[in-house]
C-alpha cells in the first residue's frame, strides 16, 4: 500500500470537477498540472499505461468525463419517437450529455418525469409531459413506460432483480 503524498513535492494532487452540462458527470483534474485523467480503453500491468494525463476537454462527448452508476435504483423502459418532442420542461433540472444519464435521472423522479427529449444541440432534457408532439426541429424523444425496482451489484457489473 502506498502512503498518501499530500503536502509533499509531488504532482499527484487531484480534485473532482463536476460537469456544467450533466449533473451525473465528473472528471479528475490534477491540481498541479491542470490536466485531466484519460483512460485509454485498454489495460496493462505496465506502470503509467492505464491512466494518462491530457489537456482537459470541455465538450460533452469527451472521454474525460466519468459517470456515476447507481447501486440501487428504479429502472424504467422507454419508447423511442423520431421527429417528436415531449412538452414541459422540469424546473430545476439541467441537460444531460448522454441518453443513459438522462433516462436514469428521469426514472428516479418517478411521476414527475414523463420522458427525455434530445434537442438539435445533442443534449437530453427531462420532460414532464406524457405524450409526444411533432417536432419542427427533428428532435428525438423517449417516452417513459413501465418501471421496476432493480438492484445493481457494482462489483459483478450486472443487474439483478
Amino acid at each position: 500500500m502506498w502512503t498518501c503524498q499530500y503536502d509533499m513535492n509531488t504532482d499527484q494532487k487531484w480534485e473532482v470537477e463536476w460537469s456544467s452540462f450533466d449533473t451525473c458527470a465528473f472528471r479528475l483534474k490534477n491540481k498541479d498540472t491542470h490536466m485531466c485523467i484519460d483512460a485509454p480503453g485498454t489495460s496493462s500491468n505496465a506502470a503509467g499505461t492505464n491512466l494518462n494525463q491530457n489537456n482537459c476537454e470541455n465538450y460533452y462527448s469527451s472521454d474525460h468525463w466519468f459517470y456515476f452508476i447507481p447501486t440501487e435504483d428504479k429502472t424504467c423502459s422507454y419508447k423511442y419517437f423520431s421527429n417528436k418532442y415531449i412538452p414541459g420542461n422540469i424546473a430545476g433540472e439541467s441537460y444531460y450529455a448522454s441518453l443513459g444519464s438522462a433516462q436514469q435521472a428521469c426514472s428516479r423522479l418517478g411521476v414527475k418525469c414523463g420522458g427525455v427529449t434530445r434537442g438539435s444541440n445533442g443534449l437530453h432534457g427531462l420532460r414532464s409531459g406524457t405524450t409526444v408532439t411533432s417536432s419542427p426541429s427533428s428532435e428525438k424523444s423517449w417516452l417513459k413506460k413501465d418501471c421496476v425496482d432493480k438492484h445493481f451489484h457494482y462489483f459483478e457489473q450486472d443487474f439483478m432483480e
